[in-house]
């Protein structure tokens, strides 16, 4: 008896493997690992908001902030960086960059995923066109506050809005 259960034990822990590992290296695996390493859905009234409210802290030409959105689904909690204040890796999600150019148009960076080492991922407005400049193979990086500046071609949302994300570390 005790020898049946073992040998029962042990191809259920094979078939769990090689069900895994199927899963994991089809291209319904790949979908699932892409899937969960974005930024989610680009919502453009919620991220407008952020923009106008980023607007509205009056960012001199020149200048860069960090600031933090404390519920990512309210505009309304966007806030200063209190002094000193910093997040943890995977914890990422609600900063947000913003600065003003020389001639006062406005760049925005919204993180809304933070998977640690498995990237950083987010969405940037630019009130003028960005020109992605060649970073390598595919990739290519923007002129953006923050560390999200990473896109593919295929990342651009329409003139003013790019989805972004950071993965080199």
């Amino acid at each position: 008896m005790r020898g049946r259960l073992l040998r029962v034990s042990c191809v259920v822990a094979i078939l769990a493997t090689i069900s895994y590992l199927g899963i994991r290296f089809t291209p319904l695996g790949f979908f699932l690992v892409v899937f969960r390493q974005n930024p989610g859905s680009f919502q453009p009234t919620r991220f407008e908001g952020i923009v106008e409210h980023v607007r509205a802290m009056g960012i001199r030409p020149g200048e860069t902030r960090q600031l933090r959105l404390d519920d990512l689904t309210d505009p309304k909690s966007l806030r200063s960086l209190k002094t000193g204040e910093a997040f943890a890796r995977g914890q990422g999600a609600g900063s947000v960059w913003a600065e003003a150019t020389v001639d006062g148009a406005l760049k925005v960076v919204i993180e809304t995923r933070d998977l640690g080492h498995a990237g950083e991922y987010g969405f940037a407005f630019s009130d003028t066109a960005l020109s992605p400049e060649p970073l390598g193979d595919a990739w290519f990086a923007l002129d953006l506050p923050g560390r999200l500046n990473l896109v593919l071609p295929r990342m651009q949302v329409n003139d003013h809005w790019w989805q972004v994300v950071y993965n080199l570390d």
